[in-house]
């Protein structure tokens, strides 16, 4: 399997992921997010797929990082810390952080200008990700995050 068999895979496999998110969400902004996000996977997907299969390949426009802006400021006035922990989603963005690597690494490889376009704009599109997780994290979990970043167990606060 090739680095771009497997960064398809790796997009299909984000995407059930962040459909997976948005259904257990306990917030309707959140379900939102993810779902923005799930489609977002699917777009980089479609565009690896028809790269495969020797099409020239345009990566269209996410509205994620819009939308997405848009529901943070409007819950950022109701945030409520959410469990569990953050482990969904530091998961989440240690996945757009190997994504936005690996597009990145595939963009110093493409053969042709376009080709080096659509990997660099895929690899942002994965940072935009990671840092709208990362937003979300510090938004619902303040309380669980020390001052290292790390993970405190919610449910020994008590």
């Amino acid at each position: 399997m090739d680095s771009r068999d497997m960064m398809l895979r790796k997009e299909w496999d984000g995407k059930g992921y962040y459909e997976r998110c948005g259904a257990e969400a306990r917030v309707a902004g959140l379900s939102s997010i993810f779902r923005m996000l799930s489609e977002d996977e699917v777009r980089h997907a479609e565009a690896l797929r028809a790269l495969q299969s020797g099409a020239r390949v345009e990566l269209p426009y996410s509205a994620t990082l819009d939308g997405a802006k848009s529901i943070l400021r409007r819950l950022s006035v109701q945030a409520q810390p959410v469990s569990p922990c953050q482990g969904d989603l530091r998961h989440a963005m240690q996945f757009e952080a190997s994504s936005a690597r690996e597009c990145g690494q595939m963009a110093r490889q493409a053969l042709h200008g376009w080709e080096r376009e659509l990997f660099l704009r895929m690899a942002a599109e994965d940072e935009m990700h990671f840092t709208l997780l990362e937003q979300m994290q510090e938004l619902f979990e303040p309380a669980a995050v020390d001052e290292a970043g790390d993970c405190e167990d919610v449910d020994d606060a008590d």
